[in-house]
């Protein structure tokens, strides 16, 4: 879902919902991941963090943009993992998404993904 321009300004726009399968929690993520959208993305999930947590999924297959901002809002989720000694797996990211993700080294931190059914898969179990 792309910005609205309002004059010379462009409005993010990001959705995140946060679905449980059993105990693994899948951030589903939609829009802009950006200077503006990254503090709301963080006030999501901190729920979510209160709480230790082995393995988060997150679904990508929605984010049109991502900025510094979006990776260290990730970052915080692979932190928390590591705490427990699991890991993120990130899955369905579009291809400009992914250039970001691996031009940033972020594949060497989390786990990468082509669908859910795959990222399931390994951490449901």
């Amino acid at each position: 879902m792309p910005g609205v321009v309002l004059g010379w300004y462009v409005l993010s726009i990001m959705e995140v919902t946060i679905e449980h399968i059993g105990t693994l929690p899948v951030v589903v993520v939609s829009g802009r991941m950006d200077t503006s959208t990254a503090p709301a993305f963080d006030a999501q999930v901190a729920p979510m963090l209160a709480e230790p947590r082995k393995n988060i999924l997150v679904d990508m297959g929605g984010v049109t943009y991502m900025s510094s901002a979006g990776l260290r809002s990730l970052l915080q989720l692979v932190k928390h993992t590591a705490v427990q000694a699991g890991r993120v797996g990130l899955f369905g990211a579009p291809p400009s998404i992914m250039e970001v993700v691996e031009i940033s080294g972020f594949p060497a931190l989390l786990d990468v993904y082509a669908d859910r059914a795959t990222a399931l898969s390994v951490h449901a179990s």
